[in-house]
């Protein structure tokens, strides 16, 4: 086991802070890699850049050429107006880092920084990505999983604090860790007219809430009742005007599951379902995913390998095996229609809600976080059959 001196977290809590108050949104990240890049240099190592995209990039430590092990940092904030009274705050009005991603990216940087000062520690490469866009789509890891750089790897893993669990807490699910989130856009168009005479054309907003209030019950009927789903429509707008019936409503919802098979049913099922909807109702509708981000679903083999070495290495008391997935989604997911992935929560201290001007996290999780990964990713390289 690794123990790592004051002097070691001084500069990475000081990187966690510098993150913090120079929030930037998703694919606008350019400081924020200006500033990873500046460190990565400092430790004689490069952050070479996605092929791909225009921020972020990733940086390789270790000794060999293989195997290879990825950890997923994201790096990207949110358009949100931080509460004034944090004592480390965003700079960047309108910007925050109110989802923990300074943290995740503080933890990159932290590996970087250790296997670059103990590079003889590992029997391959660790390869630590500083993804961009997170937050928006299209997801930057829908870009990045298509670059070449997942050959030789035998896993990859990506963290994300949680203040549910106690500090430097690791949570962890068996199988599915987060749900799918598909963005669906729909465009209900009729001729429009006069509301004195609604039979004349096509009454476009009670077509459209019938629309909403029969979907959820069509779909239910075409999956086993025992695979979850929800579909929410958070925007509807049609018309102006008391007396006109618009000729076009538009709606945008999004669909989550757990199973990505069971995905590709529903989505068929919206299509066929608004397909005889628009004929029976004499409009059209125009449908669109935009983006579509797959379920995470835990690799079974990491999963084990996770707990094994949680047990055998005196963090068993920090463990904690969840239940229920989470209904939120990550775009890590991608990664793992390449290789083989784990997602998992480290427990933090701090208050507010994640997504809202009030939440804030202390410092406190970076040292047992990094305490915890920095020894499962010499677990993880190091087993004798990688050799």
């Amino acid at each position: 086991m690794i123990k790592i001196n004051n002097v070691f977290f001084d500069e990475i809590i000081n990187a966690r802070h510098w993150l913090h108050e120079n929030p930037e949104l998703s694919y606008e990240e350019y400081a924020t890699t200006k500033y990873i890049r500046e460190k990565i240099q400092a430790w004689n190592l490069e952050l070479k850049p996605f092929s791909s995209l225009k921020t972020g990039g990733y940086v390789d430590v270790g000794t060999g050429e293989k195997p290879v092990l990825g950890f997923r940092a994201d790096i990207d904030a949110l358009p949100i107006i931080e509460n004034a009274g944090h004592s480390i705050k965003s700079k960047n009005l309108g910007v925050m880092h109110a989802c923990g991603h300074d943290f995740h990216a503080t933890i990159g940087l932290g590996l970087a920084k250790y296997f670059a000062q103990h590079p003889d520690e590992l029997n391959g490469k660790l390869r630590i990505l500083f993804q961009p866009a997170e937050e928006t789509y299209p997801d930057g890891a829908s870009y990045i999983h298509k670059e070449p750089l997942f050959e030789n790897m035998i896993g990859i893993f990506a963290v994300h604090v949680d203040l549910r669990f106690k500090t430097g807490g690791i949570a962890i699910k068996q199988g599915t860790a987060c749900a799918s989130s598909t963005l669906l856009k729909l465009k209900f168009i009729g001729p429009g007219g006069h509301t004195s005479r609604p039979h004349a054309t096509v009454d476009l907003i009670r077509v459209t809430s019938l629309y909403i209030s029969q979907l959820n019950g069509y779909l239910k009927t075409i999956i086993d009742s025992r695979d979850d789903f929800t579909l929410v429509f958070g925007s509807i707008h049609g018309g102006q005007y008391h007396n006109i019936i618009p000729p076009e409503v538009s709606l945008i919802g999004t669909l989550r599951n757990f199973d990505n098979k069971v995905l590709k049913v529903l989505l068929e099922g919206i299509r066929e379902f608004s397909l005889n909807f628009a004929t029976l109702y004499k409009c059209q509708i125009e449908f669109d995913i935009p983006n579509s981000t797959p379920a995470i679903i835990n690799d079974p083999k990491m999963y084990s390998a996770l707990v094994q070495f949680s047990k055998e290495n005196g963090y068993g008391a920090r463990l904690v095996e969840m239940e229920k997935p989470s209904m939120g989604a990550d775009d890590f997911a991608y990664y793992l229609k390449k290789v083989p992935g784990l997602y998992f929560q480290v427990g933090a201290e701090g208050s507010g809600s994640s997504h809202s001007s009030d939440f804030i996290l202390t410092d406190d999780l970076i040292e047992p976080a990094l305490d915890f990964i920095v020894n499962f990713v010499k677990f993880l390289i190091n087993k004798p059959h990688h050799n």
